[in-house]
């Protein structure tokens, strides 16, 4: 026996030159991926949800109302990076694409354990398979959100899961304090997420038979003291935060926006589109004939999968050294692309072993499967957006969850070397979505090659390089605040709906939320229930931004509601134009600054409202 695993061992590690090759175009791949990423980091921005996200994370401490807490996390990383937006961007991609990475590596470990010792291959394939990570930004918006914490929280949360076992061994522990603190972690970015979450765990430590009451019990130990941490450090006391959580919920349900608990609980469809399906079926008949080729015993077919990858990669080269430039077109489900490799694998390992197959899967094996299956909608739950399209920037799970059925045949075979075409093919499809972003970034005029021009904005003047017409909009009002004698940390209530990107350029603090966002039944409500918490003093010296006739203004009632006669008590001192693009609309419109000159009479008038609604 003991011979038979030597002799195993040593077959697993002699590489044939098919696998040196292979290995070779994947670490390419995943090298030019990041690289590619790491440099549009600095390129474009989004004036509303991206620059609500930079707003929340770089004074997360000016609002006691909120559900989504990723701002205190982040927080301290926007500090040590000195605001900087795009070090800001790289660490966030390079912290997700860390943490896919270890995932996939004791995933594959645990697959097949007898081949760890060949770490380079395993350690390149599992980068390779990494990357799919970088789906959460085919959108465009690689600032950290409660969309990045999120998708981490569930990496940490699933490594945590592979490593806990009922034994009190140091990788068994390590893994429940994991499980614990990914948890915790979730519940910072969605706290939707973090209760679908905890139910998919208990349900997998029951399935997968590693359920223990007292490693279970150190798990959520740990991540209830982050969790009294956490609201001793933002609070002060466990109260006030869950105060804090409770009027968030209570604010978002203001709005109208679907958030409801009845809303959130639902079964969402998905229609692909034509190209989407063709596409699909292309890759996974490409994938499988290059598995094929792989497992036959006539070497003159064998060459057949190492075309096949090369033009995979080859897909990937063009892109990412911006030799091709078109956006796929494949609709709003792009990122169920990934399922071209899921099915592959998943056929070539029922094709190769049939049903028998299915024997060798241990019970573990199977529960991290189903587990990885769910985790995109864990990740997505809480969203008033469709499930599938959301859950796809978690996609590295869908998967994950498609290699399950490789492990008996890569065991069969002594060798990684089926998965490595699979891995290629998972840049190529990574490669293909982000493509879509950096041509159709999320709210912006153009793709983001043809940025040009180069602008400090924000408190700590980081440099990006926008569009010229971003580039303008942002300086016009930049110059017209400075002119008009406005300082960067005065307050400013922004009644445009769309803008707190101009106030973040503009070092303004946005107070009542980060966002005062317009467009939605109940945006006026919403804002003045989150300004009703801010002091009277803050809102009567309080400079304001109008976009008269704006597609999400915020009705100028709200201002009489808190006690401001506006225009009256406020003087005109700046007026530009906005972008084409900006918000997502492509008319300009008209935006206003005013100052505060009767801030006295208003913070009176504030005060006096207060007093009488709570009599």
């Amino acid at each position: 026996m003991a011979a038979d695993e030597q002799n195993y061992s040593a077959q697993s590690a002699q590489k044939s030159p098919m696998e040196n090759a292979l290995v070779a175009l994947c670490a390419a791949g995943t090298v030019l991926i990041i690289s590619w990423l790491i440099r549009y980091s600095a390129y474009g921005i989004d004036f509303t949800d991206e620059s609500f996200y930079l707003v929340w994370i770089a004074n997360p401490f000016l609002y006691d109302v909120s559900v989504y807490l990723f701002g205190f996390v982040y927080h301290p990383l926007y500090s040590l990076l000195g605001g900087d937006i795009a070090a800001l961007r790289q660490a966030n991609i390079l912290i997700t694409f860390g943490l896919a990475w270890i995932l996939t590596y004791i995933f594959l470990v645990s697959l097949v354990p007898d081949l760890k010792v060949n770490r380079i291959t395993l350690l390149t394939l599992s980068a390779g398979f990494a990357t799919s990570a970088f789906i959460l930004f085919d959108s465009w918006l690689p600032t950290p959100s409660y969309n990045s914490l999120a998708l981490q929280s569930l990496l940490i949360s699933t490594i945590g899961l592979i490593l806990a076992d009922k034994s009190e061994h140091r990788a068994s522990i390590l893994g429940w304090v994991l499980i614990g603190v990914g948890g915790w972690l979730t519940f910072m970015a969605k706290p939707s997420s973090a209760l679908a979450l905890a139910v998919g765990v208990f349900i997998y430590l029951l399935l997968a038979r590693k359920l223990s009451i007292r490693m279970l019990a150190l798990a959520v130990s740990c991540s209830l003291a982050l969790l009294l941490i956490s609201a001793l450090l933002i609070d002060g006391s466990i109260l006030l935060f869950l105060k804090r959580i409770q009027l968030g919920v209570e604010f978002i349900g203001y709005l109208g926006g679907g958030h409801s608990a009845s809303q959130i609980l639902r079964i969402d469809e998905f229609q692909l589109g034509e190209k989407l399906k063709t596409t699909i079926l292309l890759i996974s008949g490409a994938l499988l004939l290059a598995l094929w080729s792989m497992c036959t015993k006539n070497k003159k077919w064998s060459f057949i999968g190492l075309l096949i990858s090369i033009t995979l990669f080859l897909i990937t080269a063009s892109l990412t050294l911006g030799q091709m430039h078109r956006a796929a077109g494949f609709g709003q489900f792009q990122g169920l692309l990934i399922f071209a490799v899921v099915y592959a694998a998943t056929a070539a390992a029922l094709a190769h072993g049939r049903l028998q197959a299915l024997k060798t899967v241990s019970a573990r094996q199977w529960s991290i499967a189903a587990l990885f299956l769910v985790m995109p909608h864990i990740y997505a739950f809480g969203t008033n957006g469709n499930y599938w399209q959301a859950g796809s920037s978690a996609a590295i799970f869908w998967l994950l969850a498609g290699l399950t059925l490789l492990g008996p045949l890569i065991r069969e075979r002594a060798s990684w070397l089926l998965a490595l075409p699979l891995a290629v093919a998972a840049q190529a499809v990574t490669t293909t979505l982000l493509q879509t972003g950096l041509e159709q970034p999320y709210r912006q005029p153009q793709p983001l090659r043809f940025n040009v021009s180069n602008l400090d904005i924000g408190p700590q003047r980081s440099a990006l390089t926008l569009s010229e017409d971003y580039s303008a909009y942002i300086a016009s009002a930049m110059a017209a605040a400075k002119n008009a004698g406005f300082d960067p940390n005065m307050p400013m209530i922004d009644l445009s709906g769309q803008s707190p990107g101009i106030l973040y350029s503009l070092g303004a603090k946005s107070i009542g939320q980060a966002w005062i966002i317009g467009g939605y039944p109940g945006s006026l409500n919403f804002a003045e229930a989150s300004l009703s918490r801010t002091s009277c003093e803050k809102i009567g010296v309080a400079w304001i931004l109008f976009e008269p006739d704006g597609p999400r203004s915020i009705s100028p009632e709200l201002m009489s509601r808190l006690g401001a006669d506006f225009p009256g008590a406020y003087k005109q001192v700046g007026m530009w134009q906005t972008a084409e693009g900006a918000g997502g609309y492509k008319t300009r419109r008209t935006q206003e600054l005013y100052r505060p000159v009767k801030p006295q009479e208003t913070m009176a008038n504030c005060q006096m409202l207060r007093q009488k609604s709570q009599k």
